[in-house]
């Protein structure tokens, strides 16, 4: 790192702060765990095709990868239907215990399950046949967050975290749990018509990216029909430690000098700047 002019770094954050403390200018952006809404409002089978299509990406082990789905009651259960239909697994009790027990090993996820083809998880999980011919596994789980609840977790594999809440005040407040525990400033999505919803996301979460009805792996890290600059490497800005709240893209790579030349002068009075608080306080 020290014989580098810029370090960017895009693994753990140990690694990340290792490259802040180097003394070389670094840019570290955060760690992934996508939580993503399914509103009220949503085109339930367009959700559960993008939720499919971006959870199977790569096993899913891209870091803007659904780790959990937060679905409202009004429609939860059309909401697993269409996940069904897209070729989702909703596991049982049992089969949700056999995933517990053998994707974490000692705390920590398992090399030999992350990253896995469904029917090679299934297998080794113990799941059943029917389970092996899934794309993806669904886990209910209570509305719990944290280390004791590893299925809030980003998982590196094909377990897709469900959760239901009764409104969109509690998914909201859900998600932002989720991404206190792991995900802090990464990026949540909603699936929704209610553009309100989307804005209130933005709004009131410690979060950088909230996308609305994409399959988030895909459009997180930019894509020709939403803007988004494309990488592989999302800033997660100061909620996570990171210099950037933005997707690192080229110009993060280049110094860019300016020619600085006069122009006709732009002052603002004092009456312009002060004026209001001087209306109100006096002089």
């Amino acid at each position: 790192m020290n014989q580098s002019d810029l370090v960017v770094c895009t693994d753990s954050q140990n690694n990340v702060r290792r490259a802040y403390s180097s003394g070389t200018p670094a840019i570290g952006v955060g760690a992934g765990n996508v939580p993503v809404i399914i509103d009220a409002t949503a085109d339930l089978a367009d959700a559960g095709e993008k939720i499919m299509l971006s959870k199977c990406f790569d096993n899913s082990t891209s870091c803007s990868s659904e780790n959990s789905v937060t679905i409202l009651d009004a429609v939860y259960d059309d909401a697993i239907r269409a996940l069904e239909d897209a070729g989702g697994y909703l596991c049982s009790v049992e089969e949700r215990q056999l995933i517990l027990d053998t994707l974490w090993v000692d705390g920590k996820l398992t090399r030999h399950l992350i990253a896995k083809d469904p029917d090679v998880f299934a297998d080794a999980v113990g799941l059943s046949e029917k389970a092996a011919e899934a794309r993806f596994f669904m886990v209910e789980e209570p509305l719990a967050v944290g280390k004791a609840h590893p299925f809030s977790d980003e998982k590196l594999s094909l377990v897709l975290t469900v959760y239901r809440v009764s409104d969109f005040a509690a998914a909201k407040a859900h998600v932002q749990d989720i991404l206190d525990f792991v995900g802090m400033g990464h990026s949540v999505g909603i699936h929704t018509k209610d553009l309100d919803h989307a804005r209130e996301l933005a709004e009131d979460l410690r979060v950088v990216r909230v996308l609305v009805n994409q399959a988030h792996t895909f459009g997180n890290g930019g894509s020709f029909t939403n803007g988004l600059n494309f990488t592989l490497s999302m800033g997660c800005g100061t909620w996570a430690g990171n210099s950037i709240s933005e997707n690192l893209n080229y110009r993060h790579f280049i110094n860019v000098t300016h020619l600085v030349r006069e122009i006709p002068e732009d002052k603002p009075s004092d009456e312009d700047l002060f004026g209001s608080h001087w209306a109100k306080y006096g002089k």
